[in-house]
């Protein structure tokens, strides 16, 4: 999905899905925030949006004119379109700026990718990495951008399983010790965080910002997950490194079920960089965004209740 906002009354977004991961709860904050939001669409596609949400649609290959079209008279654009094509993300931040666009947010919205130890160990993180120093080079044309850093999604990690616990059936797969710390984020602050960095421009301009809802282990997870679910769960140890040589191998196949062991075992490697408030420190107090118990979120979420 890409994002294309206009400072501050209007907001452009493409390829939204309702049932996306960033982009539902991004249009729920900006339209929280005041923002007027208009969705950009491929022709073909059938997403649903809120009705305050305008539309406008172009064809499914992204045509440049198109884009520089859309992208006038707006003043911020957000990509999260996935870092597969990375010239058609050069080509829409060369659009963006062409079309007088003030800020990018770029598809970043993970792991810290600043770090050059992230690429390293987790190599398809490369293409957000290249994104975001491509938008480096527009700088001089006027357009800023903010890449957001917000390590896992905490809430759809887990209930998806992403994070390594399943929920129904109460087993865990644990990376190596299960030790190592990892930075997590509700959703619903990623979507606070975007708005946010758009009410703080000049602080947020040109720069990586850092966000977490909380930080811990998977042994904490897993201490929290049994006690909210009164249950002892079953616990399977995986290597990090042979995940990530797993993942490796089958995306180097196209087989795209490599994805969630070769990000998985990176940011459970437990390697300096991946854990990025030690590091890096954090923006939450800047932009708003709160920090809660670890604990706390995970008996929310294994309960059902709202995060």
């Amino acid at each position: 999905m890409l994002l294309s906002i206009v400072l501050p009354t209007k907001f452009v977004l493409i390829k939204y899905q309702a049932s996306g991961n960033v982009g539902k709860p991004t249009v729920d904050a900006l339209l929280k925030a005041g923002f007027i939001v208009t969705a950009l669409t491929r022709k073909t596609s059938s997403a649903k949006f809120p009705s305050e949400v305008k539309t406008h649609q172009i064809d499914d290959s992204y045509p440049s004119d198109q884009l520089l079209a859309a992208f006038k008279g707006q003043d911020v654009v957000i990509n999260l379109l996935p870092p597969v094509d990375i010239n058609q993300h050069n080509t829409i931040a060369d659009k963006a700026a062409e079309a007088g666009v003030q800020r990018f947010i770029p598809t970043e919205f993970g792991s810290d990718t600043a770090q050059p130890k992230v690429v390293e160990l987790v190599p398809m993180f490369g293409g957000k990495a290249a994104i975001t120093d491509y938008l480096k080079k527009k700088e001089s044309s006027g357009m800023s951008w903010t890449a957001i850093v917000n390590g896992a999604f905490f809430d759809w990690g887990l209930q998806t399983g992403f994070l390594g616990f399943d929920l129904k059936d109460h087993t865990a797969k644990i990376y190596d010790a299960g030790d190592a710390k990892v930075n997590m984020t509700l959703l619903s602050a990623v979507g606070q965080t975007v708005a946010s960095v758009l009410q703080h421009p000049a602080e947020t301009a040109n720069r990586y910002i850092y966000v977490q809802t909380a930080a811990g282990t998977q042994n904490d997870l897993l201490a929290a997950l049994e006690k909210s679910s009164g249950k002892k769960w079953t616990v399977n140890k995986v290597s990090s490194a042979e995940a990530r040589k797993e993942g490796g191998e089958k995306l180097s196949k196209g087989d795209m079920s490599g994805i969630v062991p070769s990000i998985t075992g990176g940011i459970y490697s437990g390697e300096k960089g991946t854990n990025y408030d030690e590091t890096r420190g954090l923006d939450n107090d800047l932009l708003g965004v709160k920090q809660e118990p670890l604990a706390e979120v995970v008996d929310k979420v294994v309960k059902g209740q709202p995060v």
